[in-house]
């Protein structure tokens, strides 16, 4: 699933003091006050898609830091249903997603396509699209989800949403069985090039979330910038679990879990849904993406009810070393 770049950013000013982790705790999941001081705001979609038009005409360079710190007036939210876990609640964040994106009847299918280019994710994957900081950024990430993952050579991992799959190519040198799944159909055949090239044994697969991989039984799964594209995410998890060994996990890193308190509080101002700040908007209003976000609270409790713990790490310095683990009681007692 071809990420938006948000993500670096998106959680940039989001730092503490040292990499923490959080354990959940029960609290209340609800929509926020909203309070965004310094940050540009738009009172409609048509003066937003204004700007947007200016700032594509003027080619600047700093495009992504500009939209990251600009955000939309939530539209259409006061009387969203008030269980984020039921249909009704998807239902409106489906209605919500097709006032913004213009388009109605989501299908990823054929509204989560990327325009890109086979012979530039070969050449120059998306970590290198930018300055040393940028690359700098996306390494130290790589690294913190390959840590996180624990897998020694032989193991088995899959990864949804691969994209041009920098971790996976990694874990496949280290002597991993790794299995990738995207469902652009140019970041499978990028996958397959390198991993010809490289002489490395990796299955890539072109299919959605919920490809069928099988009677094959994963040790580690993981996502990296792909999750928030699920709109059917809760039921992603039930479908991971039949395919992990008991003792299997999962990583999610980094993802939109957007801290209630924090700074980027207005792009999520409910418990999950569309994302309100102007890089995300372009994508929707662009390509069609589903670009969720998603409360701490909201995120750590779907974790809960599914049966799986809530561990997230995030760094001090690095907006993109950010993880949530998540294990089974089995491999918790490892």
């Amino acid at each position: 699933m071809f990420n938006t770049g948000l993500l670096a950013p998106f959680l940039k000013r989001s730092r503490r003091s040292t990499p923490q982790r959080v354990v959940h705790t029960p609290e209340p999941v609800q929509l926020l006050a909203q309070s965004a001081p310094e940050m540009r705001k738009f009172s409609s979609i048509e003066e937003f898609d204004e700007f947007d038009r200016e700032l594509r005409a003027t080619g600047d360079r700093d495009m992504v830091h500009i939209l990251s710190n600009s955000y939309l007036m939530p539209i259409e939210i006061n009387h969203f249903p008030s269980d984020p876990f039921s249909e009704e609640y998807m239902q409106a964040v489906l209605a919500l997603h097709a006032r913004i994106s213009g388009r109605s009847n989501y299908d990823a299918q054929t509204m989560e396509l990327s325009p890109i280019s086979f012979e530039e994710m070969i050449a120059t994957p998306s970590a290198y699209q930018g300055s040393s900081e940028w690359l700098g950024n996306h390494l130290e990430s790589y690294g913190h989800v390959i840590k996180k993952l624990d897998v020694k050579p032989g193991m088995s991992v899959v990864e949804f949403g691969c994209g041009d799959a920098e971790i996976s190519l990694h874990l496949a040198r280290l002597g991993c069985s790794v299995t990738v799944v995207d469902i652009e159909k140019t970041c499978i055949d990028v996958v397959r090039e390198k991993s010809q090239r490289m002489k490395l044994s990796i299955e890539a697969i072109h299919g959605g979330f919920d490809a069928d991989l099988g009677d094959q039984k994963f040790d580690r799964a993981f996502f990296y910038q792909s999750y928030h594209h699920a709109i059917r995410h809760r039921e992603l998890l039930d479908h991971i679990a039949s395919m992990l060994k008991p003792d299997g996990f999962i990583v999610f890193g980094p993802e939109p879990i957007i801290d209630p308190n924090g700074p980027w509080r207005h792009a999520v101002p409910y418990p999950w849904g569309p994302r309100f700040d102007g890089l995300s908007l372009r994508a929707m209003r662009s390509y069609g993406w589903m670009e969720l976000g998603f409360q701490e609270a909201y995120f750590a409790e779907m974790l809960r009810r599914a049966g799986w713990s809530y561990d997230l790490q995030k760094s001090e310095t690095n907006g993109l070393v950010f993880s949530v683990t998540a294990k089974r009681p089995a491999a918790i007692s490892r």
